[in-house]
């Protein structure tokens, strides 16, 4: 695995990047790990990636959570350590014991019907393992006497909400936890829906539709058939690189294919001003 090197970092050590920087990171692992899904349109296969590339393990577990905040997705584990499951069998809560360098992934993350979130939330516990080590992970000889380290400490838990939007608005990331899962977000769409095939296969799909730039520009007031053809190209998308139609939208928005009209406008504005 190749590691992910930044200039810059937040005092928790959470790096201050732009989107761009993990899609060229997330490329060079697809690149060293499998350079065909760079040259063709196709599904990355998460666990695999996970397990023989990035050398973690993934587990399924019925991850707890109190009952008046969201549902966890996923989890990454840097350290040896513990956490709290919910115990079917014995209807009781307990710690269980897991080992450094596991990705968790709730049981309910895996219902029939959602396999490409599935997908999508293993992918983005890759993205905490290979971007954020530097905020979770204990090593050896950094520990004291006088250190007081509690469960938990080195696992990050993502929410379900978190992954569910795909990281798509950054105003709204306000704590530096909101910016390391929009990056865990973005490492994820990279590696499941890379710009060199995932640009190509969404524009012939718009052009389809009648965008010759290969650009879907949405008016200000949705009607049916462009609701439709939206729909329809998240559907095409998501069986085609296996993510949620969800995913695809993002994913679509964040590459510039999907836009509102006055998003379009003002790129032409600045296209116009350039040239």
């Amino acid at each position: 695995m190749i590691d992910f090197h930044c200039s810059k970092r937040h005092k928790d050590m959470t790096p201050i990047v732009k989107d761009t920087d993990i899609q060229e990171y997330a490329e060079t692992l697809l690149r060293d790990y499998k350079p065909k899904l760079l040259q063709e349109p196709g599904k990355v296969n998460p666990i695999h990636f996970v397990e023989a590339y990035l050398d973690a393990v993934v587990d399924y577990q019925d991850i707890y959570y109190p009952e008046d905040e969201p549902a966890i997705a996923g989890a990454t584990v840097f350290n040896d350590d513990h956490i709290l499951v919910f115990d079917r069998e014995a209807k009781r809560i307990k710690p269980i014991e897991v080992a450094a360098n596991t990705v968790l992934i709730d049981n309910s993350t895996m219902a029939d019907g959602k396999e490409g979130f599935a997908a999508f939330t293993v992918l983005h516990e890759g993205g905490h393992l290979c971007l954020h080590p530097a905020v979770y992970r204990r090593m050896g000889g950094q520990l004291s006497l006088f250190d007081s380290h509690k469960d938990g400490d080195s696992v990050v838990c993502c929410r379900r909400s978190s992954l569910e939007g795909g990281g798509s608005k950054r105003a709204k990331l306000t704590t530096q936890t909101d910016f390391r899962e929009h990056q865990a977000n973005v490492f994820a769409a990279s590696i499941a829906m890379p710009r060199s095939t995932f640009t190509p296969a969404a524009q012939e799909m718009i052009r389809n539709c009648g965008f010759r730039d290969g650009v879907f520009v949405m008016p200000d007031v949705m009607d049916w058939d462009y609701s439709l053809g939206v729909s329809a190209i998240e559907e095409s998308l998501s069986s085609l690189f296996g993510v949620s139609k969800a995913a695809a939208n993002v994913q679509m928005k964040r590459l510039g294919l999907l836009m509102t009209e006055e998003q379009y406008l003002v790129q032409h504005r600045q296209f116009a001003v350039a040239f």
